[in-house]
């Protein structure tokens, strides 16, 4: 019993398949088409580590590339934004110091009157920048004067008015007549009232004073205003005529 199973076990290759018995393949054979299909797979796996991560990428890469720009135009524009607003802001500071100081300069000159009655230190400031400031309101005009002679003796005529030229009354002050010589240098001076304590708006009074034998070396004439160091100094000896002269209005 046992040979004949060991002949059915050793039957040659060529022997027909039993039904539902299946086929062994053949190592030798077997052994290349596994090689081939391990090396397409192989080369599946090398083609998709190559091209997949490009494929991947580059959009990425783009992107960055885009938002990169995009952060940079919108870094200029607010750069160029600040700038124009800076420039604006200066200009505005130095239009509104320029409207300032025209402003306070026209104030200034068109009030100067009365800002130099109210701060009597700025009439020296206009007086430099060659605006004179009448404080007192009056005005000399028409001054003038003659050499004459009165019992023999040389006579000094001093003729001219004051105006008031404010819009409302004034009180007159006396009036101070200087002598002086070439150099500048007084020689005698006088001091004398009007007629008038006080004149209106827009009136003129006028005056003549006299004097009698001047200082022969007198060459100019000073006449203003008096004020109280003037006042005080005609009360002593500084304007008593000299011998044989006499002041007289």
């Amino acid at each position: 019993m046992a040979a004949p199973q060991a002949a059915a076990s050793m039957a040659p290759a060529g022997r027909k398949k039993m039904f539902g018995e299946k086929t062994k393949a053949d190592p030798a054979e077997a052994a290349p088409e596994a090689q081939t299909a391990q090396a397409a797979a192989d080369a599946d796996d090398i083609a998709f580590a190559d091209v997949a991560p490009e494929a991947e990428a580059t959009p990425v890469s783009r992107v960055s590339v885009a938002a990169d720009i995009g952060n940079r135009f919108r870094r200029e524009v607010r750069r160029a934004a600040s700038m124009r607003r800076g420039r604006l802001l200066i200009a505005a500071g130095w239009a509104l110091l320029a409207i300032f100081v025209v402003s306070t300069l026209g104030s200034g000159y068109a009030w100067r009157h009365e800002i130099a009655a109210w701060w009597p230190a700025t009439a020296k400031v206009y007086a430099a920048a060659g605006e004179e400031i009448n404080l007192r309101g009056l005005e000399f005009r028409n001054v003038a004067y003659e050499r004459q002679t009165e019992e023999g003796l040389p006579v000094l005529a001093i003729t001219g008015e004051v105006v008031n030229i404010t819009d409302k009354r004034v009180a007159l002050p006396r009036l101070r007549v200087g002598l002086r010589d070439q150099n500048q240098t007084e020689l005698y001076h006088w001091t004398f009232a009007l007629e008038e304590a006080a004149l209106p708006p827009n009136e003129a009074v006028t005056f003549i004073t006299r004097l009698s034998s001047p200082p022969p070396e007198s060459r100019d004439i000073e006449i203003r205003f008096a004020d109280t160091t003037d006042i005080a100094s005609a009360a002593g000896h500084g304007t008593r005529p000299a011998p044989g002269a006499s002041a007289s209005e």
